[in-house]
């Protein structure tokens, strides 16, 4: 095979790259969402004869860059020099040793050792590093550090294994070829756009309000760590060339401490409508009262930084509506004290804000301190009281969820309608492998599209679509269906899609791949947060709910 380098049409943004046929070639590194993290790994790191099956390269590693930070896999953004970093995994296929078996340690132009990279990071993230063609890297050589079994458990077949020096060398410095994402790289970009508008300023002459993030390398910050979130556009219009390959959909699960019997934690509290949500969310509401009758406690509401996929997923599909148009942030019918931003213009960052009535809104960054902060009542760095009735929301994920007790997490129908299983039977206990009622989760009202708060997941990568990512995204789907980790609903089983608009302010091709090829679905394009759920065979342009 020839050398070759895909080019996006923005001049000069390297965006993928491919080295000879008989060499290591790293054929998938991706960057992005952690929903995917799992499957993909397992579809990358799983035989091909076993069952369900993977694509074979089953030399696999992984970090958690929490507990192994000395080693942790990172992207440089080259157009600020920002570094990203998160868990990631690596799966190469093993070459053959002098006696003619596989061998993992043999990485050579002989064998032809195709290599697959994921680093977890989040959805906003993966697809700006994506069009800004970000560099894989590290402070430290990862090379021969032990796996942190992120994929496959210990003493599970295959095994992880210490990482292969010539697997890292072949890996650092590629270029990422793939997004992982929750969004539309439309919505993405609108998403940086709102952050990076002056603090509630309109967005492009919309209704919709700046976040304003727009300080030179001022990044969005948590209340309960020292974790940032950094604010950088990326390039993206008419012009550039992308394809989005789509592998499931996932719910967005409402939950509660429900330490508190006369709270959150009230037997008869297991629905929450999306009108009281939203006031929740924008600061209306910030005691029990409103969706407890007889209770009185104040409330703490625990938010996603802005530009999270999981945040703008929620944002337009509950708040920020054409029915309320309030906001997480800073709305345009936002309650009075409730921006988060000080009258300067300077958003209140980290994001700690009490409301009228007592209660608060704090920001926490990444799906695991959002669900660890409500689960585990983690107190915020600046003192603020953490209320035992709290709330937040997550993306479903077996992995996310896997700690969840009947003590500590209770998750709420929204609308009426149960996000994971076919009807709300276990007064809100959360499935897990713990309490063995993970089979009980089926997605069945994503799939009827009664579940108001989903969204796709997808890889976005170069058009056409290499062939290392359509192949990954449909093997990913092969783990989900039957298994232990019940994470989405496969592409290939969905009914419902939302509907597509351009996002305010944001340009973008008229046409890209099909959403859901298997339904015969128009071509999707333009953006799909909080879009009008529509028969997938249906998936037109559309407007806001």
């Amino acid at each position: 095979m020839r050398m070759m380098k895909i080019v996006f049409g923005i001049a000069g943004v390297l965006i993928a790259l491919s080295a000879g046929a008989n060499a290591q070639t790293v054929v998938f590194n991706a960057v992005g969402s952690s929903a995917q993290f799992l499957e993909l790994g397992q579809a990358a790191g799983s035989s091909t004869l076993g069952s369900p099956a993977g694509l074979g390269a089953t030399c696999v590693w992984s970090n958690n860059q929490g507990s192994d930070s000395t080693h942790a896999i990172n992207v440089t953004d080259p157009s600020t020099n920002q570094v990203e970093t998160g868990n990631a995994w690596i799966a190469w296929t093993p070459g053959t040793n002098r006696l003619g078996n596989s061998d993992c340690t043999v990485v050579n132009a002989a064998t032809n050792n195709s290599i697959y990279v994921f680093l977890q990071t989040d959805s906003v993230i993966g697809d700006r590093c994506f069009f800004n063609g970000c560099k894989f890297g590290t402070t430290q050589s990862p090379s021969g550090s032990s796996p942190d079994h992120l994929i496959f458990p210990t003493g599970s077949s295959p095994a992880e294994i210490p990482l292969v020096p010539a697997v890292w060398n072949a890996v650092n410095g590629t270029i990422q070829n793939a997004a992982g994402t929750d969004i539309r790289p439309e919505d993405a970009a609108f998403a940086t756009l709102r952050g990076t508008t002056a603090c509630d300023g309109q967005v492009a002459g919309s209704s919709y309000r700046g976040l304003g993030y727009i300080s030179a390398g001022t990044p969005i910050e948590s209340e309960y760590s020292g974790s940032t979130f950094h604010v950088t556009a990326f390039p993206f219009s008419a012009t550039s060339s992308f394809s989005v390959t789509p592998i499931g959909a996932v719910p967005i699960v409402v939950f509660v401490n429900p330490s508190n019997p006369n709270g959150f934690g009230s037997a008869s509290f297991t629905n929450i409508s999306r009108a009281d949500l939203s006031k929740y969310l924008d600061g209306s509401f910030g005691n029990t009262n409103h969706v407890v009758p007889g209770t009185n406690s104040l409330t703490t509401v625990v938010l996603r930084e802005p530009l999270s996929g999981t945040y703008n997923t929620m944002e337009y599909g509950v708040p920020n509506t054409t029915t309320r148009f309030t906001s997480q942030d800073v709305g345009l019918t936002q309650p009075a004290g409730q921006k988060a931003c000080h009258p300067d213009g300077t958003p209140v960052n980290p994001m700690n804000i009490v409301n009228a009535e007592g209660g608060y809104r704090n920001r926490a960054i990444g799906t695991g301190q959002e669900i660890s902060v409500v689960e585990n009542l983690t107190a915020p760095l600046a003192g603020t009281p953490q209320e035992p009735d709290s709330l937040g929301y997550s993306f479903w994920g077996t992995s996310n969820f896997a700690a969840a007790t009947a003590t500590n997490a209770k998750y709420l129908k929204v609308d009426g309608v149960d996000p994971i299983e076919d009807s709300y039977v276990t007064n809100g206990v959360l499935p897990t492998t713990a309490n063995g009622q993970l089979h009980d989760v089926t997605f069945s009202h994503v799939n009827d599209g009664t579940y108001p708060v989903w969204s796709l997941l997808r890889l976005v990568s170069a058009s056409p679509a290499p062939a290392a990512v359509t192949a990954l995204a449909g093997a990913a789907q092969n783990f989900v269906v039957g298994s232990s980790e019940p994470d989405f609903i496969p592409v290939s089983s969905l009914t419902q899609l939302h509907s597509h608009f351009t996002p305010p302010g944001i340009t973008y091709p008229t046409t890209s791949t099909p959403a859901n090829g298997a339904s015969g679905c128009t071509p999707e394009a333009g953006g799909d947060v909080g879009g009008v759920i529509l028969a997938s065979t249906s998936c037109v342009t559309g407007q806001r709910q």
